[in-house]
């Protein structure tokens, strides 16, 4: 699976917000004449609302305020930032740009969570996408979805954590890097999750959640501590919303399972290939990662028991 750091991205939405008396519907991706420029504007939810505007030419992703047909950021040292917005285009500076398509680069679609399902495929908030997106640690690919955990009554699951390097010039070789190890309330939430390392003398990192009713509100280890906000949205000690590297757009099959997952700027190969088995379990996550010119695919295999929880995640590199 593709590093949600290795890539700069992009997104545009807002859907008749309300700030004040301020009203604005910019939903969509909008982009210049030429098609070599794009801007997306997303809305932040509903706790500590703000609207975010990513410019890909300046890899930068900044918060701004509505104030009549302009759209306002204020830098640290007070400097100013606006866009003009006249109904139809968007101007920065001497660029303008118009809407080409209405459709939501984010959450374009929510799929209620299935009980039968391990994981939440749902786009249930503007920082996760679906949540094996979302990792609170580097080593932890997901976070299940809570109505499985109940429905089972399953109250640990231990996934042994793979890594396979495979090329045309010999066989794969692989070996076992870590054991994850997670811990349910009788609600399906996570309480604990332990990386437990394959080698000898390694130390376990044990990861803790703590929630309010059902909302996630903190992520604890020894050496991180990760807030939320009541909009699933990672924030900083300032209770300020931390702005996402990814945010794709989704492609579904049969209208309940992502196939694809593409950034709004990018042509060609998505950025994620999602397949399942026959059991309609997620199996296989596939990708080109461009931040290895050698590797030809990475993928992330998962293998399931009886029950349909995981057992085993293999990371695989294919390379030239």
């Amino acid at each position: 699976m593709i590093s949600k750091c290795s890539l700069t991205t992009l997104l545009l939405i807002i859907s008749a917000v309300s700030f004040g008396q301020n009203k604005v519907d910019v939903e969509g991706v909008w982009k210049t004449q030429d098609q070599k420029d794009s801007l997306l504007v997303s809305v932040s939810g509903q706790s500590n609302p703000a609207v975010f505007v990513y410019f890909p030419n300046k890899s930068k992703f900044l918060p701004f305020t509505v104030n009549g047909s302009e759209l306002v950021h204020f830098e640290p040292d007070a400097s100013k930032m606006t866009l003009s917005y006249d109904g139809k285009t968007i101007t920065d500076g001497a660029k303008k740009y118009s809407r080409v398509t209405s459709a939501s680069p984010v959450n374009s679609k929510t799929v209620a969570a299935n009980a039968d399902d391990f994981f939440d495929f749902s786009t249930s908030n503007y920082y996760a996408g679906i949540n094996f997106y979302l990792s609170s640690h580097p080593g932890l690919p997901f976070t299940p979805n809570p109505a499985f955990i109940a429905k089972k009554k399953v109250k640990e699951i231990k996934i042994e954590k793979y890594f396979l390097r495979a090329s045309g010039s010999g066989e794969p070789s692989g070996q076992k890097e870590y054991d994850l190890v997670y811990n349910f309330n009788a609600t399906g939430q996570i309480t604990t999750v332990q990386v437990i390392p394959a080698g000898v003398g390694q130390e376990t990192d044990t990861w803790t959640y703590s929630y309010n009713g059902d909302k996630l509100q903190k992520i604890s280890s020894p050496g991180r501590v990760l807030q939320f906000d009541n909009d699933n949205w990672e924030v900083d000690n300032r209770q300020q919303k931390k702005i996402p590297f990814i945010f794709p757009m989704w492609q579904y099959n049969g209208g309940s399972r992502p196939v694809t997952a593409t950034l709004p700027y990018m042509t060609g190969a998505p950025l994620n290939e999602y397949s399942y088995n026959g059991a309609n379990q997620l199996e296989k996550i596939c990708s080109k990662d461009v931040s290895e010119p050698n590797i030809l695919q990475h993928c992330t295999k998962i293998d399931y028991d009886k029950n349909g929880s995981p057992i085993k995640i293999t990371e695989i590199k294919i390379s030239k």
